[in-house]
């Protein structure tokens, strides 16, 4: 199978591809460990909570922190699905500068 992680406006589960093709993957698509699943959710929820799709994130700092955290995930992804195509999309780069 082959997956996309990626944030995307109201994706609580941000993984795309599977067995539907391109559209966004249901909740039971990805076995993955609890704890990874659980991970997952929260780096989406802080996505579709922090990030505005005119002005990207509120810092430089969230938006870094944001990316790390996309890689961690992708590789425990990557790790729990060896016999998948995983791949990270990470395009939500911009943030707003100063106060």
């Amino acid at each position: 199978m082959q997956y996309r992680l990626m944030n995307d406006y109201s994706a609580d589960w941000p993984f795309w591809g599977g067995k539907g093709g391109a559209g966004l993957c249901a909740d039971g698509d990805l076995a993955l460990p609890v704890e990874t699943a659980i991970a997952v959710r929260a780096w989406a929820s802080q996505f579709n909570a922090l990030f505005d799709w005119q002005h990207g994130w509120p810092s430089a700092a969230i938006a870094a922190a944001h990316a790390e955290e996309g890689r961690r995930l992708y590789d425990e992804v990557k790790s729990a699905l060896p016999g998948d195509e995983v791949v990270l999309q990470y395009w939500e780069r911009t943030y707003r500068e100063g106060p």
